[in-house]
């Protein structure tokens, strides 16, 4: 199983948490969990390609 479906599994193991607690900053904590690996998900879906192609910009030094 790739790593974004783990990512997302676990963002819906906490907003399904974060809906069955009544203590308020447990619920926010949670939330910020789910919120964290909906990110990461998305960080591990991106092309690989892409990150490559910026990593190569970002590097590229002006010439003088």
């Amino acid at each position: 199983m790739s790593t974004a479906i783990c990512f997302r599994q676990q963002a819906v193991t906490c907003a399904n948490m974060a809906n069955q607690t009544h203590d308020e900053e447990c619920r926010q904590r949670c939330l910020r969990l789910e919120q964290l690996y909906l990110h990461l998900a998305e960080e591990q879906e991106q092309p690989v390609g892409q990150i490559r192609a910026f990593a190569d910009t970002s590097e590229k030094k002006p010439a003088a």
